[in-house]
């Protein structure tokens, strides 16, 4: 707003003092009506006007730039040049009011002190995004509309067809005839995409925006984008045949429909005189003037518009090529979707890898999708429960620090992905930070209006951070704004249902426990929900056995284990092998802390070949089953190859590799091997401890029970600090650490059973 003012007051001053401050209205209502030319009083309003504009335009200019580098003193600044704006009664008036709005609502931002300035993209085509010269250009543009319409005012006067008396309507034709021109250039884009075969994913015009949802289109009109006259289509090819030619087709598109309203509305213009539309002379010229001018304005190669892709399209240079890519990993990505609506998670991230890997091929020109891709290739993993590379993708991404700074919604993602990973991993010293970023992020984007699809996705991503930091009332407070925002019909029926998934843990969290089941039913029916899409309905089977999961470490134990199992059969039946059998494991685990060990043996999925993540899993839980069966020599077995497996791992992640060695030294101590064992613990504790990871506290006991029965050494001390370990570690839930302490206390009795009051 501030710089379109700028511009305006300096290239079109004289039609703003006309036109817009009505000088000539209030000199002659001041100063009575003249004859034989202007007052020196009235000539003397008019220098001051010019003044006015002179000095606003060039505070707007300042305000503009300091908002956009979120200095601190743009504040300050954008208030002076409110208020000057106030001046300009009536129209300016409402800049003002709008501009203190703003001002008033969001405090000045301080940037730390000792914080690097932010580096610039090499990102070849988002850095096009931020051309000044593009800015200068289409501006420059726009103010020629104003010149351009004059001859056709002496035409129409020449010709006889009636005067246009502009006034205040000016300003609403010329707001909406942007708009209408606007949604004809994307409607060209629209129509001829969805002509060659694309998939069109989403069109925004304005206020208003449209865009695929699981079950069709969704619509969303935001109130806080009224006045913006800009719009973009997003739409994907389906195959590679002929998909240079058809992506300049449907690139030409926009600037081709604008180009032909141009001449088709000229054409009707030279036509009217002395006919019964002659009147409306007006709405036919401007509309061809704002049409010509937006066709010529994204033709010309300046920035990231039609004009700069039809230039490198045709001509096939590197940056042609790197655009071509970037539509090809953008079909491979809606491939990757349906892998993920299937719950085919393996199958999803081995196509997010193959488009790591095409991107890493264009280098630091494509550093924006690089570092998208590395984002989601976390989320990938993160699914799978592969939390190391889900922590190794998620800091790749974070390297890429000028694109994850341009872009909120990449930032954002990264960050509540990463701090997800600290969460998981028990790495207390990374999941502070990032906590404090992900809320920073989020509570700022929420209020931006960025995102097409509405507040409501921002809204549960914080109710998410704010729940896994511990801080529930804070997430019912997200979650409340959520579902408020959240749309009716189908396409909102999996969000709705997360966030109350959130609402629910956070109620069990907080003691209210008939509440908390209560909204975890209701979750869980809206996954179950009917209206879910056929090719969405495995993801949906997983959702439920992934609520039961979260509803675990609440205390809660009937509920999860009746959810996983419903689940699973679901997934089974509907083909998601390798995604069931990580559930059985995990049902396999709460039968057996729950007492029932037969159970927990028969849920377990069967011996063949698994993916890498879920053997790890099996073996651990295989392990933990036979330490109970008293086969401490097949628990060796298993705990050998975890280790193995972990050690082989592309990252060789430390604490899961330790937290595999202490599984292997109980093993080891259940088996008579009491020096291993001690070896084993000892070494796996002071790793862990370090990461003040809950795995400490076992490896702690285990070494303790190992030397008091080796030695008979006092193991007291030890076992208290075990505990202390567990009550201390931050990143668990109450119920978790019980279950924790009740576990040790079982096996310390049994160990004491066995050898007598040493232990």
């Amino acid at each position: 707003m501030f710089d379109a003012l700028g511009f305006l007051f300096i290239f079109a001053g004289q039609f703003v003092v006309r036109h817009v401050l009505y000088v000539d209205f209030w000199g002659r209502l001041l100063f009575g009506e003249y004859a034989g030319g202007p007052s020196s009083m009235l000539l003397r309003a008019y220098g001051f006007a010019h003044l006015y504009l002179l000095i606003t335009a060039l505070l707007c200019w300042l305000t503009a730039s300091g908002m956009k580098r979120d200095k601190r003193w743009a504040r300050p600044v954008g208030i002076v040049t409110s208020v000057l704006l106030l001046v300009g009664i009536p129209w300016l008036t409402i800049a003002g009011a709008i501009g203190l709005w703003e001002f008033s609502t969001k405090s000045s931002r301080r940037a730390p002190a000792d914080a690097a300035p932010a580096k610039p993209t090499t990102d070849f085509w988002n850095s096009k995004r931020k051309s000044k010269a593009q800015q200068v250009v289409l501006t420059i543009l726009w103010m020629a509309a104003f010149v351009i319409q004059a001859p056709f005012e002496m035409y129409a006067k020449r010709t006889g067809m009636p005067v246009w008396r502009s006034g205040w309507t000016w300003w609403l034709g010329f707001l909406g005839f942007i708009f209408v021109q606007t949604a004809l250039h994307e409607w060209g884009h629209t129509i001829v995409a969805w002509a060659v075969g694309f998939k069109v994913q989403v069109i925004s015009i304005g206020p208003f925006a449209f865009w695929r949802g699981q079950s069709g289109f969704q619509f969303r009109f935001d109130l806080g984008r009224l006045f913006e006259s800009g719009g973009y289509t997003g739409a994907i090819p389906v195959s590679d045949r002929n998909l240079r030619i058809n992506q300049i087709a449907v690139v030409a598109a926009g600037p081709a429909v604008n180009a032909l309203t141009c001449l088709a509305l000229l054409a009707v213009f030279y036509s009217l005189p002395g006919t019964a539309w002659q009147s409306w002379w007006w709405v036919v010229s401007f509309n061809a003037v704002i049409a010509g001018v937006m066709a010529v304005g994204n033709l010309i190669p300046l920035g990231y518009c039609d004009g700069t892709m039809l230039l490198h399209l045709i001509l096939w240079t590197p940056a042609g090529r790197l655009l071509l890519d970037r539509q090809r990993l953008l079909q491979m990505a809606l491939e990757a979707d349906e892998c993920h609506g299937r719950a085919d998670f393996d199958k999803e991230i081995e196509l997010k890898e193959t488009m790591l890997q095409r991107s890493l091929a264009f280098g630091q020109d494509n550093a924006f999708m690089i570092a998208a891709c590395h984002q989601g290739l976390g989320t990938a993993y993160g699914v799978v429960d592969d939390w190391p590379a889900a922590e190794f993708q998620y800091r790749k991404c974070l390297e890429c620090q000028a694109e994850v700074a341009g872009s909120p919604a990449l930032a954002g993602n990264v960050w509540s992905g990463f701090f997800r990973v600290a969460v998981r991993r028990h790495h207390i010293s990374a999941a502070g930070p990032a906590c404090a970023s992900v809320v920073a992020i989020l509570e700022k984007q929420k209020t931006s209006g960025a995102d097409v699809t509405g507040p409501a996705v921002t809204f549960t991503m914080l109710a998410q951070a704010h729940l896994y930091n511990g801080d529930f009332q804070a997430a019912l407070g997200e979650i409340g704004q959520a579902l408020n925002s959240l749309p009716g019909g189908p396409n909102s029926i999996s969000l709705r249902a997360h966030v109350l998934r959130y609402k629910a843990v956070c109620h069990l969290h907080l003691g209210e426990i008939e509440t908390g089941l209560d909204v975890a039913r209701s979750a869980a029916d809206l996954f179950r929900s009917p209206e879910t899409p056929a090719a969405r309905r495995n993801l949906a089977w997983e959702d439920i056995a992934d609520l039961g999961d979260e509803l675990w470490p609440t205390g809660q134990s009937t509920l999860p284990i009746e959810l996983m199992r419903e689940g699973v059969a679901h997934l089974e039946s509907g083909g998601a092998a390798s995604t069931a059998g990580r559930y059985r494991v995990k049902l396999a685990a709460m039968l057996r802390q729950c007492g029932l060990a037969d159970e927990a043996r028969r849920e377990l999925p069967a011996e063949p070949a698994h993916p890498p993540n879920l053997r790890r899993a099996f073996l651990a839980e295989r392990a933990e089953l036979r330490l109970l069966a008293n086969r401490p020599d097949l628990a060796m077995a298993d705990c050998r190859e975890l280790v193995d497996l972990w050690r082989a791992h592309p990252y060789a992640p430390a604490p899961e590799i330790a937290s595999a060695e202490g599984l292997l030294a109980r093993a080891c101590l259940a088996a008579g091997e009491f020096v291993e064992a001690e070896a084993l613990a000892k070494g796996a504790y002071e790793l862990l401890a370090a990461w003040q990871h809950p795995d400490a506290a076992d490896c702690l006991v285990t070494l303790a029970l190992a030397r008091a029965q080796s030695s008979g050494d006092a193991s007291a001390d030890r076992i208290a600090e075990a505990f202390r370990l567990i009550d201390t570690a931050a990143l668990l839930a109450p119920a978790e650490k019980a279950r924790l302490k009740e576990a040790e206390t079982v096996r310390i009795a049994k160990s004491a059973a066995a050898v007598g009051p040493a232990v």
